[in-house]
């Protein structure tokens, strides 16, 4: 007579997924209403803009003439412009 072994199967791999905190089953996943928010504040978001090669080079010998980032020229150009009101 001989011995039959049953092959060990894969492992549950549906049942290690369902379990993950993020899954599916888990539920649905809430996003953040206003996008992608900045890794150094809270209270910022990250947006992106398309500029002309020209106008970049233009903000980037602007932004390293007041030894500022390109980040933060954009950001004060921009809050200069809504306060006048324009």
């Amino acid at each position: 007579m001989t011995i039959t072994r049953v092959k060990p199967g894969l492992p549950r791999v549906d049942g290690f997924i369902a379990a993950a905190p993020d899954s599916a089953a888990a539920g649905p996943m809430e996003l953040p209403a206003t996008g992608l928010k900045a890794k150094r504040g809270i209270d910022r978001s990250q947006i992106s803009v398309v500029l002309p090669d020209a106008v970049r080079t233009r903000l980037d010998a602007e932004a390293e003439r007041r030894y500022m980032s390109r980040s933060a020229l954009i950001t004060m150009l921009i809050n200069q412009f809504l306060e006048r009101g324009q």
